[in-house]
């Protein structure tokens, strides 16, 4: 081994390269690295010392090289080429840009802590005069061969779901900045306006009313199935909010030639959640109730009291056929055509995974259709 005190972040020690021959040639016999080769996505094996000892064909062809002597006993940087790999004094890991490494950040944590790893890497790799750079999720889990521990490194290029981020991200600051300020030129407009344009305006006010509500959800929903969105519940008056629904929906462009209306039977049940996901919720199920009923129809919105529970429910006439009642809440399911179907799986997603509710639906000829979230009654206040 040879011997290294000269570092800023991970150990500079290493094994000679005589030494990481004879590990690669035990490793080579060994029956699980004779399917290393049948995954598909880049991978390393290291040793203690983040010594390259094998690797599978993915990851010689990801960096251009036809045989594995090219990169044995190099660290990972050290063989992809990454242009802090030799600014440490005992190379890759050791200087003080490698603090921020995400693949030294996994290994190490796996290494010392003897557990399955994972971290995210920006890398600047350089390959002659060009510098080029790679977004890579590092995934690291210890390997009992032999009387040794080995690291297997497995590598995912995730570039594209990070510049999707960034982009969805410019996106929707951008658009809903200009939408609300949109609204509130129409809103200025509409107080200016002659009697005779005032009608127009509102067209206009309630179908950019519209396109900001579907903006919105399309966010949440993203956020949503991230596991980046925080609940912060509430207690909440839940007739108050089907009353406000009601009267906020009546302008929505959907709503033009039908009729929305709260059932008289509804009681007032209090619920302790998320204003937000509850509203996005109850929002969903009027927007395909509205979708799904012809011109000159009614859509009922209703809360009621059940076994504890509150029961938030959108009632339409049209009857769905058993075919589409068997593929209701999947994800890109829809009976209006391709890249739609998030909107009762959106219901699904946001009543059972963040609000700890139960959803469900009936369609009979006898009742219509119903769609029906229940969620808990909040606790009462104690005197």
């Amino acid at each position: 081994m040879k011997e290294t005190s000269g570092t800023q972040f991970a150990p500079g020690a290493r094994l000679t390269i005589q030494a990481v021959k004879e590990e690669h040639s035990e490793l080579s016999k060994h029956l699980c690295s004779k399917y290393f080769d049948f995954f598909p996505l880049p991978l390393m094996v290291v040793n203690s010392h983040r010594q390259i000892v094998f690797s599978n064909q993915a990851f010689l062809k990801a960096f251009g090289v036809d045989n594995l002597d090219n990169f044995l006993a190099k660290r990972p940087g050290e063989a992809m080429g990454c242009i802090y790999s030799t600014t440490g004094e005992n190379g890759c890991g050791t200087s003080a840009h490698c603090r921020e490494c995400g693949a030294v950040r996994a290994l190490m944590e796996s290494i010392l802590g003897n557990v399955n790893a994972e971290h995210d890497c920006q890398l600047l790799l350089k390959s002659g005069t060009d510098t080029s750079a790679k977004d890579l999720r590092v995934f690291v889990s210890p390997w009992e061969a032999g009387d040794d521990t080995y690291y297997v490194v497995t590598l995912m290029d995730v570039e594209d779901e990070k510049r999707r981020r960034v982009l969805e991200r410019i996106f929707f600051h951008d658009i809903l900045n200009s939408a609300s300020g949109s609204s509130g030129l129409i809103d200025m407009l509409l107080d200016e306006a002659p009697e005779e344009m005032k009608e127009t305006i509102g067209v206009v006010r309630s179908s950019l009313f519209g396109m900001i509500e579907e903006i919105q959800k399309q966010k949440q929903l993203l956020s949503m199935e991230r596991n980046e969105f925080t609940v912060t519940a509430i207690t909440l008056q839940g007739l108050e909010i089907v009353k406000s629904i009601s009267l906020e929906f009546h302008s929505h462009p959907k709503t033009i030639g039908k009729q929305i209306c709260v059932d008289n039977s509804s009681v007032n049940v209090a619920v302790h959640t998320d204003l937000a996901l509850l509203r996005r919720v109850i929002v969903n199920m009027l927007m395909n109730a509205l979708e799904a009923t012809p011109r000159g129809g009614t859509v009922t919105l209703g809360l009621r009291k059940e076994d504890g529970k509150a029961v938030f429910w959108v009632k339409n006439r049209t009857v769905m056929p058993e075919s589409v009642k068997l593929q209701i809440f999947k994800r890109s399911f829809s009976t209006k055509g391709h890249d739609r179907g998030l909107g009762t799986y959106s219901i699904k997603l946001l009543t059972e995974k963040y609000l700890g509710g139960e959803v469900g639906f009936s369609s009979e000829e006898s009742d219509g259709t119903i769609f029906w979230v229940k969620l808990n009654q909040a606790e009462p206040i104690p005197d």
